[in-house]
């Protein structure tokens, strides 16, 4: 595998950086290697981010969206570890799976 196919393929790790989409490159990487449970992790990433939303809209409590501003702030901290950390057996497994390179 060359170096270009390896920053390619991981360019979904920047979504992990902007507030809003953090868990979107765990949805998408879950739904191209078809593993359950990343495409989960990607949701459970982008759920105080939809409930601060709706929450915003619905009933706009300064205290409630506090404690979901340090939930949210919280997760995107763990999601940009963590998407690191997932990235290498990423990597390893489209290696393993050259069909996925030509996606």
């Amino acid at each position: 595998m060359k170096i270009t196919d390896i920053i390619i393929n991981s360019l979904w790790v920047l979504l992990s950086l902007i507030n809003f989409i953090n868990g979107v490159g765990f949805i998408y990487m879950g739904f191209k290697t078809k593993n359950n449970m990343w495409l989960l992790e990607g949701i459970v990433y982008e759920m105080p981010w939809i409930l601060i939303i709706i929450c915003g809209l619905l009933m706009p409590n300064v205290i409630v969206m506090l404690y979901l501003g340090t939930f949210a702030f919280l997760l995107q901290v763990i999601s940009i570890i963590r998407s690191i950390w997932v990235d290498y057996k990423y990597i390893q497994f489209i290696h393993s799976n050259e069909k996925y390179l030509n996606e």
